[in-house]
């Protein structure tokens, strides 16, 4: 071996003992996470570098902290344990050498500490609602508020996309829908869902209306509206079938009801909202679709045909949608006049507004009730005055009864009452019987008994 190879050896041979020097053994303790929630649990990572032997993982309260390992052996190398949160408190995770060495066979000695803090668990938030929301480069209608859920924005004729910009306003909710949308002429509905941490959802919805570029325009009770022509923004009601008319000579999506031969159409009005009417082909007028659901069969309301007498037009809400009703002396029972879907019947119709409950109205058979009510109230009142009429004689009657006194004829008593012959007669008679029975009562009494005179 030449002189300068022996001197690149040992120079060699200086740089690896130089390096073992540097990288000394060490023994190194990290959590996941310095702070838990009860009942969660934490990843403690042990690093043994350069060692070898036996060695503790512990925890200083085994009631805040579980986990562990009394004796574990360790190759120059790192192990994961897992730690249960059990209750609010803190705890220190420790790795100890219990008989180690590095790996040249020096003893080691040492331990290396953690400590972990176990909270509360924070409750889930029940929050699902937006921060806000637009659409960009246009106005929502109405203006955005949280607790409003649905929008309506007009886009010009022109517009195939749209970018609507959503915001949750908690950090633990979820959000769908936004971004850039596409968008064709007519009614677009845009969607955005958000979803609380407890699993609450609540949707935000945009009308967004392309406008259209040939619209079929008319006016109904001084309203302009325009008629709906995409199907997807209509809803079909009970009772009806989809179906499509000629309305200009374009294609309009529709409802028909066999029974009733009545059509339904849309129509929008200048803030996007869009209402059902009924639609005469004949006529090429429009009627406000009112539907209202009674007992047995479904009420829609037209024109009013011979209003019954006594009877005022008024207007009436019910289930929140005004009616067009006649009501008499206030009563609680109001009258509609309609066609029924079911058969087609039209006619008018009684609706109780305590019950609300809605049947058929025959006149004659009210007229016939009413009639025999007020006959029977007029008897009933001519009883009620005869009685209080033979009460009210009764009444006089025993007051002047009660106050009328009898008359009774005083006489004097050394006056003499005159007698007939025969009553003094006959007193003169009864005189003598008496004198006659005196006399014979003496004799007996002063004569001896028949008991003396045996003695004797």
């Amino acid at each position: 071996m030449t002189k300068k190879v022996l001197s690149l050896l040992i120079l060699a041979l200086s740089f690896i003992g130089f390096s073992t020097n540097v990288y000394a053994a060490s023994l190194g303790i990290s959590a996941s996470s310095r702070s838990v929630v009860n009942g969660g649990s934490v990843r403690v990572t042990v690093n043994a570098s350069g060692l070898i032997g036996k060695f503790s993982i512990t925890s200083s309260n085994g009631n805040i902290l579980s986990g562990g390992t009394g004796s574990v052996w360790l190759e120059n190398e790192s192990k994961t344990y897992t730690f249960s949160a059990k209750s609010i408190g803190s705890a220190t995770i420790t790795v100890k050498a219990l008989d180690v060495a590095d790996t040249s066979g020096n003893p080691y000695t040492g331990s290396r500490s953690v400590s972990i803090s176990v909270t509360k668990p924070r409750e889930k938030s029940t929050n699902n609602n937006l921060k806000s929301l637009s659409v960009e480069g246009y106005t929502l209608s109405p203006e955005f508020n949280a607790n409003t859920l649905e929008y309506t924005v007009e886009l010009e004729a022109s517009v195939e996309k749209i970018m609507v910009n959503a915001e949750k306003a908690d950090s633990y909710a979820s959000l769908s829908g936004g971004g850039e949308i596409a968008v064709s002429e007519g009614d677009n509905r845009i969607e955005i869902k958000v979803t609380s941490e407890t699993g609450n959802e609540k949707t935000y919805v945009i009308n967004a209306v392309v406008k259209d570029s040939n619209p079929i325009t008319t006016t109904v009770d001084n309203k302009e509206l325009t008629v709906v022509k995409k199907a997807s923004s209509l809803t079909k009601p009970d009772l009806f079938e989809e179906t499509k008319i000629q309305i200009n000579e374009m294609e309009i999506p529709a409802f028909y009801n066999e029974a009733t031969k009545t059509t339904l159409v849309g129509l929008r009005d200048e803030n996007g909202k869009i209402e059902l009417y009924i639609y005469d082909q004949e006529k090429n007028s429009y009627q406000k679709y009112l539907a209202l659901l009674g007992t047995e069969f479904h009420l829609i309301q037209k024109e009013a045909k011979g209003i019954p007498d006594g009877y005022q037009k008024i207007t009436k809400k019910i289930d929140d949608i005004e009616y067009t009703a006649y009501q008499k002396d206030k009563s609680d029972f109001l009258l509609l006049y309609g066609i029924i879907l079911e058969n087609g019947n039209e006619g008018w119709y009684s609706y109780d507004t305590k019950e609300k409950t809605l049947q058929r109205y025959n006149n004659d058979i009210v007229e016939s009730i009413t009639k025999e009510y007020q006959e029977t109230q007029d008897t009933d009142h001519k009883v009620i005055i005869g009685l209080a009429v033979l009460s009210s004689l009764l009444a006089i009657t025993t007051m002047i009864l009660a106050l009328r006194k009898p008359k009774i004829k005083k006489v004097n008593s050394n006056e003499k009452k005159e007698k007939t012959p025969e009553q003094e007669d006959k007193k003169s008679k009864k005189g003598s019987q008496k004198k006659k029975n005196k006399t014979t009562q003496e004799e007996e009494k002063d004569s001896p008994s028949s008991e003396q005179k045996l003695d004797e």
